[in-house]
């Protein structure tokens, strides 16, 4: 077999390497935080070593400060992936092995598991990563719009700041307005979370080009979508569109999309079916008009506080176990990839446009 082949990838403020060898999608690395994906357990070594020679080559052309190179040990593939994430206790980040549970509390995590019916397909591959690395649950509200307004910013400083001072809004301003809208929400969500027992992430990557969810809460009521929106002109709501001062904005479509995209992909990794629902909050919205109840599938909230309320009416869908269990499935970010040994590289439309 010819060696493997380093391709680096950066966008929206991440910077990968994808390992690939005659048409095999090997994996990826990424050289900032130590993250990887190995998709190909028997080319374990040919994968490092593709690896440092990338890593050098990026050190030589200055687009790479420092590497971090944190090769584990022999993985293991889980036998019923669901069942193994299920009987995880603590998060995955800490260094140290966990202990095993007691038979009677295993036994009890894998009955939970079973709550969402039969483990997926036997020919589906998971992928196997660094258990310190990858969990979701670190990720910080509005941290993905936080890094793509620093990334536009970093690639035109003159103009931006030149444009910010004129009142100009540029799109690396939009990005670090969403930003804060997002951390206001994000927020209030971490202190709900830890009072009624639900579950929050936050900047949740979807697919491989560059998209995220603002937050992804799970309780008893599901999952719901929540994407957030920071404005101070009016918001007006109908059954079937919505404005922002004067100006009509597709937020509904893309909730609905969000939501779509979350129980299939949830759907995919749990092993059945997941209910989701989208919301939309507002944050600083100076008028808030809703005509006959707004969209019937789109809940539109005019406050974090009324996101509260509204949560909180939801009826009951899940147990506690098949809540805590989907938590650990929604963590990994494996789940919210279509085809986790799919080829990597963004979308079709960013290949039409020229970018990496």
């Amino acid at each position: 077999m010819a060696p493997l082949q380093s391709r680096v990838w950066q966008r929206y403020g991440q910077l990968r390497l994808y390992i690939s060898g005659d048409g095999l999608d090997v994996g990826w690395f990424d050289p900032r935080t130590g993250r990887f994906e190995l998709h190909q357990l028997a080319l374990e070594p040919e994968f490092w070593q593709a690896v440092h020679a990338g890593c050098d080559q990026l050190l030589r052309d200055g687009r790479l400060h420092e590497a971090v190179i944190q090769r584990p040990g022999p993985p293991r593939a889980p036998a019923h992936p669901l069942a193994e994430l299920a009987a995880s206790a603590d998060p995955p980040r800490a260094a140290p092995e966990p202990e095993p549970s007691p038979p009677a509390a295993a036994a009890d995590r894998h009955a939970v598991a079973r709550a969402f019916g039969p483990s997926p397909a036997p020919d589906e591959r998971w992928v196997v990563r660094d258990p310190r690395w990858d969990d979701l649950a670190s990720n910080s509200p509005g941290e993905a719009a936080r890094a793509r307004s620093r990334e536009l910013w970093a690639e035109h400083p003159v103009l931006v700041t030149a444009a910010w001072l004129l009142g100009i809004r540029t799109q690396a301003v939009s990005f670090a307005v969403g930003a804060r809208g997002e951390r206001v929400v994000g927020r209030k969500l971490n202190g709900w979370a830890a009072r009624y027992r639900w579950h929050v992430l936050h900047a949740v990557p979807v697919g491989r080009a560059g998209a995220d969810i603002d937050h992804v809460v799970i309780g008893r009521f599901g999952v719901v979508t929540v994407n957030t929106k920071r404005t101070g002109s009016s918001v007006w709501v109908g059954e079937y569109g919505m404005k922002i001062g004067r100006v009509t904005v597709d937020y509904l479509r893309k909730s609905r999309a969000e939501a779509r995209r979350t129980r299939r992909l949830l759907g995919r990794a749990a092993g059945s079916d997941v209910p989701v629902q989208p919301a939309i909050v507002f944050v600083g919205a100076r008028r808030f008009t809703i005509r006959r109840g707004g969209p019937a599938d789109v809940a539109v909230l005019r406050s974090p506080r009324a996101l509260r309320r509204w949560l909180r009416r939801q009826p009951r869908v899940l147990d506690d176990g098949q809540v805590d269990a989907l938590y650990e499935v929604a963590r990994r970010p494996s789940a919210w990839q279509l085809r986790a040994a799919s080829a990597p590289g963004p979308d079709r439309a960013a290949r039409r446009r020229g970018q990496p």
